[in-house]
C-alpha cells in the first residue's frame, strides 16, 4: 500500500498538472469505489464537479484531497494497488485506457486523470464544505476514521506523549490515529535507523531514544519524497514513473542480506501482526 512518501509524490504531480485545469466530466467506471453521504446519488455528485476548476491538491497521511471550486473536494484512498495516470492528450479521448480504470477526470483542455486500481481496494468520496487546510472535521463527518497527527510535523513532546504505553513501539507507529501515514516500510526503516527493537514497549523508549527515533522518521522519510517513493510492483506517480528509494532500503525486504552498519544478517520477523525486518544485533529488544 502507498504510504506517505509515495502518496506526497503523487500530491506533488497532480499539483503541477491539474490545478487550475476545469473538469468537463467524470467517469465512474466502478460505482463501489465511490463512498460518502451522497454515495447512493455518486451520478449526482460527480455531474456537480462539471465545469468547476480544481484549486488545490493536498495530502493527509495517506489521502489524497482533489479541491474544487465551491467547497467540493474529491477524498482519495489508494488502497493496495491504486494510482492516479496523466493521459497524453496529444493521444486524443480514443486512445485506449489502462485495464483496471475505475474513474477518468476529464479536463476541458482533453487531459484526462485516470484512477487506476487492480485489486478495486480504492475509495473516493466527493464531500462538501470541505476545508483543505482542516480537512479532518469534512472527513470525519463523512464516516472517515480519525488521524493522528503527520509525523513531518510532530514535536518532540506530543512523541513522547504518544509513547505513553506499554503497546509494541511498531504497532504505536503504525496507527493511523496516533501517528498519520507510516507504513511498514518505513517504520521498518525508522526503527532500524534508531536503533530500536520494534517489539520494546513504547514506554520503555528513553527520552534520547525518542528523540532520536523522531529525528530518524523525518530523515526517512524525507530521503523517501525526494527519491520518489518506493517501488516494489504497481507504484507509479502520475508521470507512470516508479519510485526510487527501494534501492536504498537499509532493512526492510533484504531478510538474510547483510546489515548494513555491523554486517549481521537481516532477520523477519512477526511483530503486532506484521512482518518486520529488523538487525538483530543494532536492535536489541
Amino acid at each position: 500500500m502507498p504510504e506517505l512518501p509515495e502518496v506526497e509524490n503523487i500530491a506533488l504531480g497532480l499539483r503541477e498538472a491539474v490545478v487550475g485545469r476545469r473538469v468537463e466530466r467524470v467517469w465512474v467506471g466502478t460505482p463501489l469505489i465511490v463512498r460518502g453521504p451522497d454515495r447512493r446519488r455518486w451520478r449526482e455528485s460527480m455531474k456537480g464537479l462539471a465545469g468547476r476548476r480544481v484549486v488545490r491538491v493536498t495530502r493527509r497521511a495517506k489521502r489524497l484531497i482533489l479541491a474544487i471550486e465551491g467547497r467540493l473536494a474529491l477524498v482519495v484512498q489508494l488502497g493496495m494497488t491504486g494510482k492516479f495516470l496523466l493521459s497524453d492528450p496529444e493521444e486524443g479521448l480514443a486512445a485506449p485506457k489502462p485495464r483496471h480504470t475505475r474513474l477518468i477526470l476529464t479536463f476541458r483542455d482533453g487531459t484526462e486523470l485516470l484512477f487506476v486500481d487492480m485489486r478495486r481496494f480504492g475509495r473516493v468520496w466527493c464531500l462538501r464544505d470541505l476545508d483543505p487546510d482542516a480537512p479532518d472535521a469534512a472527513m470525519e463527518a463523512a464516516g472517515l476514521t480519525h488521524l493522528g497527527p503527520e509525523p513531518l510535523e510532530l514535536r518532540p513532546k506530543a512523541f513522547a506523549d504518544i509513547l505513553r504505553t506499554a503497546r509494541p513501539i511498531k504497532s504505536l507507529l503504525l496507527d493511523q490515529s496516533r501517528i498519520a501515514g507510516l507504513g511498514n516500510i518505513y517504520v521498518d526503516e525508522s526503527l532500524w535507523a534508531a536503533g530500536i527493537h520494534p517489539a520494546r514497549a513504547g514506554s520503555s523508549l528513553t527520552a534520547s531514544e525518542a528523540a532520536t527515533l523522531l529525528c530518524q522518521i523525518k530523515r526517512v522519510l524525507r530521503r523517501a519524497i525526494r527519491a520518489g517513493g518506493t517501488t516494489f510492483s504497481d507504484f507509479r506517480n502520475v508521470y507512470g514513473d516508479m519510485g526510487r528509494f527501494r534501492s536504498r532500503l537499509k532493512v526492510y525486504g533484504r531478510r538474510g542480506e547483510p546489515c548494513p552498519r555491523c554486517g549481521t544478517s537481516v532477520q523477519r520477523l512477526v511483530v503486532a501482526g506484521r512482518g518486520t525486518h529488523i538487525c538483530p544485533r543494532c536492535q536489541v529488544k
